[in-house]
Order: C-alpha cells, then structure tokens, then sequence
C-alpha cells in the first residue's frame, strides 16, 4: 500500500485592503508604513490601494492605525496537491 499523500492548504491571489472611512482619520500612518507601496493618499488624505498587487500581507498598515479603520483580507484558501505539482511532467 502506498502512502497517503496530504494535501497542502495555501492562499493565492491578491489580498484585498478594506479602508473603513468612518473610522479612519487619515493620519497617514498606513501609508507611511506599508513597505511596498501599496498605499497612497487620496485628495482628502485617506488611503487607497493603488499597488495592490503588491501587498505581501505583512500587516504594518493594520498594526499601526490608531482607529482599527484599515484590514488586510487574505484570499480564499485553496487545497492544493504539492506533491502532484512537484513531480508533474511536462
């Protein structure tokens, strides 16, 4: 009998920032924060999300708002056969 071969859980995609603008002030701190310059101010100073592809889903953006008005949602989980993509032959 073989082995069972486990299944791997990972996230791909692009994380999606929710900016909660009742909350937030626009203080700036997530801009300045985010290492990968995700983030930029709009006209009012709030932020937004121009290189969101970018994102690496450190969170220094979510960790450093004063007012919780900014979260990172990682993609869906997918089920993902590491072994078969390992192996799989051309």
């Amino acid at each position: 009998m073989g082995k069972a071969v486990q299944m791997a859980k990972i996230r791909r995609g692009i994380f999606e920032i929710k900016v909660y603008k009742d909350l937030c002030k626009a203080c700036g701190l997530c801009v300045a924060w985010c290492p990968q310059d995700v983030l930029a101010e709009d006209e009012l100073g709030f932020p937004v999300t121009p290189g969101l592809s970018q994102c690496i889903n450190c969170k220094l953006c979510e960790r450093h708002c004063p007012d919780f008005a900014i979260e990172i949602i990682p993609p869906e989980e997918e089920v993902i056969d590491v072994h078969a993509l390992v192996y799989a032959r051309k």
